[in-house]
């Protein structure tokens, strides 16, 4: 069985808002841009994350990354715009200021190329989730908007009819897509509170980790290596191989 590409989504500033991508190209290492830039806590030196503890951070979620340089600029820039309306480039020369005040806190924005770069990935270069997944959620609970930019997903695929979990047992399988890249599912993605919050049209609704908690163990979606590096592009289909294991152990029979 095959499925198709329906959405995909690059996410320049860790924990903000993404950009919908035609295309998204996957090296080696993963996606160039993705996650490129992120915000440090001067008090602490981490990389802050909306999803974390201090209230300061809980506003990035709503705030939009957008880049405004090509994917492959030596100095990318990115634009951020905020739910209230204005916006701030990369290469403003107060952004740590202007980002500190809004933040209530002493903050420095990073890029990967410098000191105190962010980590990019603390699992896996891709998030893969299935429409399968969203389908399955909302009939628990119809009420709820399970849209695929509460997952935070880099690639949506469209199952057509099908419902359940569908992209669980694609652990330690290949995700090959029709363009030549292909993706080996690694492990699920286990949910947070960001699903739960208020960002763009989408509202604040706690019932929505609580449907994924109780319908699958807080798992929705799957995290995935890049296998073959390649580009996945709208309109793809992919096709789920076999394990690894599986195809090794069918080779030496």
């Amino acid at each position: 069985m095959s499925f198709i590409v329906s959405a995909l989504w690059l996410y320049p500033v860790q924990s903000m808002r993404g950009q919908e991508m035609d295309a998204l190209d996957y090296a080696a290492d993963g996606l160039r841009l993705d996650r490129w830039f992120g915000i440090l806590d001067v008090e602490t030196q981490k990389m802050v994350g909306s999803a974390g503890g201090k209230r300061n951070w809980r506003a990035l979620v709503t705030w939009d990354a957008q880049l405004v340089t090509p994917l492959d600029a030596t100095e990318p820039k990115v634009e951020i715009r905020f739910p209230e309306g204005g916006s701030l480039v990369s290469d403003d020369l107060e952004i740590d200021r202007k980002l500190s005040e809004r933040l209530e806190r002493a903050v420095e924005f990073r890029g990967a190329g410098g000191a105190r770069a962010p980590k990019r990935y603390e699992l896996a270069p891709c998030h893969l989730l299935t429409s399968a997944t969203l389908r399955r959620l909302n009939r628990s609970y119809p009420e709820g908007e399970f849209a695929p930019e509460r997952f935070r997903p880099n690639v949506l695929l469209d199952c057509g009819d099908e419902v359940g979990f569908i992209e669980q047992p694609w652990l330690g399988k290949e995700i090959a897509m029709s363009s030549g890249a292909v993706l080996e599912g690694t492990e699920d993605c286990q949910r947070c509170a960001l699903t739960t919050r208020a960002q763009g049209g989408l509202p604040s609704d706690p019932k929505i980790l609580h449907t994924v908690m109780l319908e699958n163990n807080t798992n929705a979606g799957i995290y995935a290596r890049v296998a073959k590096p390649g580009r996945i592009a709208l309109g793809d289909t992919a096709q789920i191989g076999q394990g690894r294991l599986a195809a090794s152990a069918q080779a030496s029979a």
